[in-house]
């Protein structure tokens, strides 16, 4: 999957065209469950181009923001705020072998690319400082995004299930609270088929230029309206702490 993202990575921050507000309210809500204050150190994991970690700084300027990016390119990118220190490594490397100090950490969107999880919850339980806690903020396995069948069955093939990482977690000594809230938000056809076409996410890097085309007839059959899509983008936020 990297260099799927290494192949997008300049254009990644206009291919998420998700609304200011979208950004604003996901950021409050990361903010507000972790509970960050100017005491904390927070390890944004898999942070890409840094926008997300950014962001959460100004909000909350916790002590100290690290992005952890294991793509070369996104780092990159990401390095170029001075607000936050980015990383370019993997979240194994960054837990088990540099060993930095921090209280929380955040899993958005990249808790489908981890493996050996179980194993990763244990040396975090281990490693993380007091009042520790994981925010994962991920989407159910049935996404509601206006994508063709084929891409919805990829999705949710590849996506853990919410019982999955709760019970994964539980079973390394975290306790655990399941939040779950929803965003609509309008984008153009021109806007989403765009994100589609430029695989913006992960899942449709198995696709074909061919098939995507395909897929963007199917997909403004079933859910354009007057030029528009209305998403609905349903998240669900775990988060675990000692």
């Amino acid at each position: 999957m990297n260099n799927h993202y290494k192949k997008i990575a300049d254009e990644f921050n206009n291919v998420w065209k998700f609304s200011d507000n979208y950004k604003k309210w996901a950021v409050e809500r990361i903010g507000h469950i972790l509970n960050l204050n100017i005491k904390d150190i927070l390890v944004d994991v898999g942070g890409g181009t840094g926008t997300f970690s950014n962001l959460i700084y100004k909000e909350f300027i916790p002590n100290k923001v690290y992005c952890i990016e294991p793509e070369h390119s996104m780092c990159a990118i990401a390095k170029k705020y001075t607000n936050i220190e980015t990383i370019c490594c993997d979240t194994y490397y960054f837990i088990n072998t540099l060993k930095y100090n921090y209280n929380k950490i955040l899993f958005k969107e990249v808790i489908h690319h981890i493996d050996d999880r179980n194993k990763l919850w244990s040396n975090i339980y281990n490693s993380i400082g007091k009042n520790g806690q994981i925010l994962i903020y991920t989407r159910p396995k049935e996404i509601r995004f206006p994508l063709f069948e084929k891409a919805k069955r990829a999705f949710y093939k590849n996506q853990p299930s919410e019982e999955m990482i709760v019970s994964e977690l539980n079973n390394n000594g975290f306790k655990t609270k399941i939040f779950i809230e929803s965003f609509t938000f309008k984008l153009s056809k021109k806007e989403w088929h765009a994100m589609i076409k430029a695989k913006f996410m992960s899942d449709l890097s198995i696709f074909s230029e061919q098939e995507l085309i395909k897929g963007i007839e199917e997909v403004e059959s079933k859910y354009c309206v007057n030029n528009f899509y209305y998403i609905e983008d349903k998240i669900i936020f775990i988060n675990a702490y000692k």
